[in-house]
């Protein structure tokens, strides 16, 4: 490892406390992910054919009716948009991003986030309803019209609860031949989101590849309506003249997702919970023992926001610290090895998602060296 490609570069690898973060590098690959793409590598295909059949053995293992393999989740917002905005007609699609007549696709409010100009690359126009306190049925069944193309649902918004629920969203657009385009890019664990989604009614729901799954980080996968996946397949390559053709999935990512896939469609969900917990107890019990700290457990508010059933911890700054809040952050950052967590105004927090025993007793061992040392300055 000492000379690996990050060391050749001067780039240090991290402690990673925040998640699945795409700014983080996202998973630690799987081995088989990494064998796979080396032997998809070493040859020729007919892309096409692989993506056609890869979508079909997917589909299989998920008991959907149909998927395709993206080039990140972002990259399956456009095609899934692109897909609800012009179908699979040959004249329209080569005009994308100049959208149709019918272009809009309906959000909530409470739904904004950094992801949703993904719908607008396609060409859509977005129409927002409700606000960050509410949205009622009446806000979405009004601004239904016949140049409505979709209703997007972002599963991982913050604000869900001011929000209609993922059920009454699928219900009134349906009522109305709407077809309804659900991100869950992130909202693995558990496994069974892969289907279940689909089978509550979304018609193209989009995961990431390269977070729980542990597949390449630039991967992602759309499930969902026969009809609407075949669309959403044929906005990107190998297909030209199409808006989402820069976001190619190559042979490489669609061999290493699917094998990715197959492992994580077979791992012991039951023990993976049980060591992020015993992450978390281990940690929580180190944290409180620090002069200074306060730790206690912590996840999302909401049902199904990245992902909530993953154990957090909370830790609050004493205010008798002479270390700030951001202070503390960047040294955690700047130490060897870095850490990187995430933080609030008032608080950082642990996520035990990407994390070993091992690098959680580097984190209590940091903490304890950078408060002691800060305390020491304090009294020179």
């Amino acid at each position: 490892m000492d000379n690996n490609l990050y060391n050749r570069l001067g780039v240090r690898p991290l402690i990673n406390a925040s998640g699945t973060l795409t700014s983080l590098g996202g998973t630690r690959l799987r081995e088989c992910a990494a064998r796979a793409m080396a032997e998809a590598g070493a040859c020729f295909v007919d892309l096409e054919e692989l993506h056609r059949k890869a979508g079909e053995r997917i589909a299989g293992l998920l008991g959907v009716e149909s998927a395709c393999v993206t080039a990140s989740a972002s990259a399956g917002l456009v095609q899934a948009a692109a897909a609800c905005l012009v179908g699979t007609d040959p004249v329209l699609r080569a005009r994308l991003p100049v959208a149709p007549e019918r272009s809009k696709i309906i959000l909530q409010c409470s739904h904004r986030n950094p992801f949703d100009r993904c719908l607008r690359v396609a060409g859509a126009d977005l129409e927002i309803v409700g606000d960050t306190i509410q949205t009622y049925p009446y806000d979405l069944e009004g601004a239904i019209d016949d140049r409505t193309a979709a209703v997007a649902f972002f599963l991982q918004a913050a604000m869900l609860d001011a929000s209609l629920s993922l059920e009454e969203t699928i219900a009134i657009a349906h009522r109305h031949g709407v077809p309804v385009i659900v991100d869950a890019a992130a909202e693995l664990p558990p496994k069974s989101n892969l289907w279940a989604i689909a089978g509550q009614g979304a018609d193209l729901v989009i995961f990431s590849g390269g977070k729980d799954i542990g597949g390449p980080q630039s991967s992602g996968l759309i499930v969902g309506r026969g009809d609407l996946v075949e669309a959403a397949f044929l906005q990107s390559a190998p297909y030209e003249l199409v808006v989402a053709r820069s976001m190619k999935a190559g042979k490489e990512t669609v061999a290493g997702l699917l094998a990715a896939l197959e492992e994580y469609l077979q791992d012991d969900e039951a023990a993976r919970f049980d060591q992020w917990e015993r992450i978390a107890e281990f940690l929580l019990a180190g944290l409180n023992k620090i002069p200074g700290l306060a730790a206690e457990r912590w996840q999302p508010g909401q049902p199904k926001t990245q992902p909530a059933g993953v154990p957090r911890l909370a830790v609050r700054l004493q205010p008798e610290l002479s270390l700030s809040l951001p202070g503390l952050v960047e040294e955690l950052r700047r130490g060897v090895p870095p850490i990187a967590v995430e933080r609030s105004s008032s608080l950082f927090f642990v996520n035990t998602h990407t994390l070993c025993f091992e690098e959680a007793g580097v984190i209590l061992k940091r903490l304890t060296e950078i408060l002691e040392n800060s305390e020491r300055r304090e009294t020179l």
